[in-house]
């Protein structure tokens, strides 16, 4: 997965109303501060660095990036507009691999 907080692309705008939620097909469990998942139907195995990993536990039920953003802005050092595009852009991302999905 990207390094979220890291690097700093400006992916398209996301619609403020999208939410986002775990894709249930995708089997997950904690190992150490690190999600680490497996897709049955791609075969593919996935583990999540521990932002990322807290956006996961975050969307146990839909949320859009701007709540996610309140959330991470406060528990982590990030400035609002660098949250919002790396969340995007992570959201984007596990959309693509199947791993979350748009409502």
């Amino acid at each position: 997965m990207n390094d979220i907080f890291k690097a700093r692309k400006t992916p398209g705008s996301q619609d403020c109303k999208t939410k986002y939620v775990r894709n249930s097909k995708t089997i997950s469990g904690r190992l150490h501060d690190e999600m680490v998942m497996m897709d049955i139907e791609q075969g593919k195995y996935f583990s999540l660095n521990p932002v990322a990993t807290r956006i996961w536990d975050l969307l146990g039920s839909p949320l859009a990036v701007d709540k996610l953003c309140v959330v991470l802005i406060d528990e982590y050092d990030v400035e609002p507009e660098r949250c919002k595009v790396e969340v995007e852009e992570h959201l984007a991302e596990m959309v693509r691999l199947g791993l979350l999905l748009r409502s």
